[in-house]
């Protein structure tokens, strides 16, 4: 077969040569066209017209006007001496061939009030407007300046109580548009770097927040979106351009202080996780401190009390002790070698580090330019070696994908090869004990073959809760919801019971609501398992008194619960063993109960059985006294009829009944195919009172040669024998025109149990399913399924 495939392959790439010859010119201009347009417009001569506007920073000489009316030279921009809440006033002359243009100062957290003349000409404070703070939002005013002003002079008071007291930031002259361009010029590339990250951690968080309430999977780079995007929006709100992005500056301002008293934390819980928690004591140490600072601060702000910026070194030394923390930490994972994990990531930290300190650095240089350019270098650089760790994670992620879909399809294989091997010989022992039953009178071998069929139901009942915990562990287990009478569930799920629990002289005790719906639309099949396991439990730890087996319906908001329990006064749960009451393999008080019976897997099989059903199981117990489990399971009404009265007799009258009267066929041709022949002789015996004209075939071959020779009224075919096995001899059978029996009823022969086997075999073309060991009342609805209409009344 691979040197076929590479034959064709070989024949293909010579007849299509040429188109790969075209693609790959295509793929060349699509580069070239890339590379021409960026070329071109770093080489190219400017070709666009741009107004004849100009933007300058005014030069002119300043004198600061002292409260004793004296004036002293000043120079703008600078910086002079003077209190927090001094009034600084500056002044100078406007020039005689002073031109219609505009002036820009910047407020640095100040109030301020500009003269031309006696006339205020703009005037600045956001105290009145802002929700609380002692000092205005920085900002630049613009002020126009007229030709007619030309030597007036020109006077600005400043004050604040902030450290920028006595700071005078340049001012500049020219069109408006013309400043912003000067701005945009200045400031517009961590802007932008702010807007992109802001941008991809939008991405990143999303993807986080579906992956955490869709697939309940929390995945780890959602943190570092987290971060990245408080990140950016402190960016943004530093941003000189803020004014002219956001319609309140006041809000931008207090964004900003506000962010970077919580902005390590995304980068520590990021840290924190993929160092797999290995830090957590100091991690959560900087979490408390991160909250304490926080609120504390913000206290102090919305009272008036302090300002941010006055409480500004408190969140720096929070946010500084975060990256000394995570570069030690990655430091000891270095020298311990779990940094081996995320190496990826541990570059990006050191880098983002190394930027952080520098940031906070810059923070403390007055009016600097470059606001936000370190952390933006940092954290790009972080984002990149994140996703080169995720991208070997999601490679890794893939392989062992792989590796787990082939161990559960070679564990599925296992499952269903040992259900067939352990139920095959199961089969024999139940089948060959019911002919014992059925055709010998002596009582003491009739004692004999009871115990046999006894222990003969608790061996195949421990095979059902292995094959049944393996099949929800393999997610081959699914909940089929169909119709049925609730009435009938409750009623046989009683009978089921309560032999046994007169044999250890126990009252079986009822107790259900008479108004419950009598239709309901779910799984009865896995009610009726969870309901036997509770009451199989409940009789085999009480060694006298009652077991109550109760039942309601409760309507709610969403749809309808069933809630059902089971009470005994058996010997309790300790408070201790309540953690580990639903784990598999798992017996309480294990020396005291070591001759009960059963795998302990019963309540993990129920609980794992609820979970998937949308259901719950409640346990409330005392030791020494009993235990009641109530499950809760949502079911679709059906039929709103009132389910009336439960009635045990009625049911045992009917199963009387239908004891008494045995299917009989004896017209009715019956073909049997298993390549086992104790098996064989089961169903021949199991078959033998229902005087059908019985055929055996030990292999799919012989099936199909006697197929060809005689008409059968119905199949019953084994899967698992030599090829062709059972599907295959079907298949074969069906697409045979000329066979007798290609459209003969084929009911199938398994004791495969692994997953929704009969949904599975119904697609593979069986009418019917029947499974091993074969129960003599399942084998008769078979019969009288299929065979009804050749039918002879005894």
């Amino acid at each position: 077969m691979y040197n076929q495939n590479m034959l064709l392959g070989a024949k293909y790439m010579k007849k299509y040569r040429g188109i790969n010859i075209v693609q790959k010119i295509l793929g060349f201009m699509m580069v070239a066209v890339f590379v021409f347009f960026i070329w071109g417009q770093i080489t190219f001569p400017t070709e666009n017209i741009v107004t004849d506007g100009k933007c300058e920073v005014l030069q002119a000489d300043w004198l600061r006007v002292m409260p004793d009316g004296t004036s002293v030279p000043v120079e703008v921009p600078g910086q002079c001496e003077a209190a927090a809440g001094e009034v600084i006033v500056i002044e100078t002359i406007l020039p005689q061939d002073q031109e219609d243009t505009t002036f820009c100062i910047r407020s640095m957290q100040q109030e301020l009030k500009i003269y031309v003349g006696e006339d205020v000409r703009e005037e600045y404070s956001t105290l009145d407007t802002q929700p609380f703070g002692k000092t205005s939002t920085m900002t630049y005013i613009f002020f126009d300046i007229w030709e007619e002003d030309a030597g007036k002079p020109l006077k600005i008071e400043l004050s604040t109580i902030s450290a920028y007291s006595g700071i005078i930031s340049e001012i500049l002259v020219g069109e408006e548009s013309e400043i912003w361009k000067t701005f945009i010029h200045r400031y517009a590339p961590s802007t932008v770097v702010a807007v992109f990250m802001f941008l991809i951690s939008l991405v990143v968080f999303c993807y986080g927040a579906i992956s955490k309430l869709i697939y309940k999977k929390e995945v780890e780079i959602w943190h570092l979106g987290n971060g990245i995007m408080l990140a950016s929006t402190w960016l943004l709100s530093e941003s000189r351009l803020r004014q002219f992005l956001l319609p309140n500056s006041t809000v931008a301002m207090l964004m900003g202080f506000l962010v970077i008293m919580l902005i390590s934390y995304p980068f520590l819980a990021y840290l924190n996780k993929i160092q797999k928690y290995r830090y957590q004591v100091v991690y959560m140490i900087l979490y408390v401190a991160m909250v304490i600072n926080a609120v504390c601060v913000t206290v102090l702000q919305v009272f008036k009390v302090k300002d941010f910026f006055e409480t500004m070194g408190s969140s720096h030394l929070v946010l500084v002790s975060s990256c000394l923390v995570m570069f030690v930490t990655i430091l000891v994972d270095v020298w311990k070698g779990h940094v081996r994990e995320y190496k990826e990531v541990a570059f990006g930290f050191a880098g983002l580090v190394v930027s952080g300190v520098w940031e906070v650095s810059l923070a403390y240089v007055t009016d600097t330019n470059q606001n936000g350019i370190a952390l933006c270098i940092g954290l790009v650089f972080l984002l990149f070696t994140a996703g080169l760790k995720t991208g070997t994670d999601v490679i890794k992620g893939e392989k062992e994908r792989q590796l787990a879909i082939t161990a559960s399809e070679a564990k599925a294989n296992f499952l269903a090869n040992m259900s067939h091997e352990i139920r095959t010989p199961i089969n024999t022992v139940i089948g060959m004990n019911e002919m014992i039953l059925r055709e010998n009178e002596n009582e003491t071998i009739q004692e004999y073959a009871r115990s046999i069929k006894s222990a003969s139901q608790m061996l195949l009942g421990i095979v059902n809760d292995i094959l049944d915990i393996s099949k929800i562990d393999a997610g081959k287990l699914q909940i089929v919801e169909t119709e049925y009478s609730l009435g009938t569930m409750l009623k046989d799920v009683v009978l089921g019971v309560e032999v046994r629990a007169q044999q250890k002289n126990l009252k079986l005790k009822t107790e259900f609501d008479e108004k419950m719906p009598s239709v309901l639309k779910g799984d009865d099949i896995r009610i009726r398992q969870i309901l036997n396991n509770l009451l199989s439990n409940a009789i085999k730890y009480t060694d006298k008194g009652t077991v109550t087996f109760a039942a309601e319906g409760i309507h709610t908001e969403t749809g309808f619960m069933l809630k059902m329990s089971v009470s005994d006064t058996g010997m309790g749960i300790r408070e201790e063993d309540m953690e580990s009451l639903f784990d598999s393999f798992r017996r309480l008080e294990l020396k005291k109960n070591r001759y009960v019976e059963g795998t302990g897997l019963g309540l993990s099989i129920t609980k794992r059985l609820l979970d998937q059903m949308n259901g719950e199981i409640q346990v409330q117990s005392e030791f020494g006294k009993g235990s009641c489990f109530t499950v809760l399971i949502p079911q679709e009404i059906i039929n709103e009829k009132a389910v009336g009265t439960v009635s045990k007799s009625e049911v045992e009258s009917k199963v009387s009944k239908q004891e008494e009267v045995f299917f009989c066929a004896p017209n009715a041709r019956v073909l049997v195919v298993d390549d086992n022949k104790m098996n064989l002789k089961v169903m021949q015996a199991l078959l033998k009172r229902s005087q059908v004209q019985l055929d055996l075939a030990s292999s799919g071959t012989e099936c199909l040669e006697m197929t060809k020779k005689k008409k059968y009224d119905l199949i019953l075919m084994d899967h698992m024998m030599p090829e062709p096995d059972g599907v295959q001899t079907l298949h074969l059978m069906r697409n045979d025109k000329k066979n007798a029996n290609h459209t003969t009823n084929v009911v199938v022969l398994t004791a495969n149990a692994v997953g929704d086997v009969e949904t599975e075999y119904r697609k593979k073309g069986f009418s019917d399913y029947l499974g091993k060991p074969v129960e003599t009342d399942k084998l008769e609805k078979i019969l009288t399924k299929y065979l009804s209409a050749r039918v002879k009344k005894r």
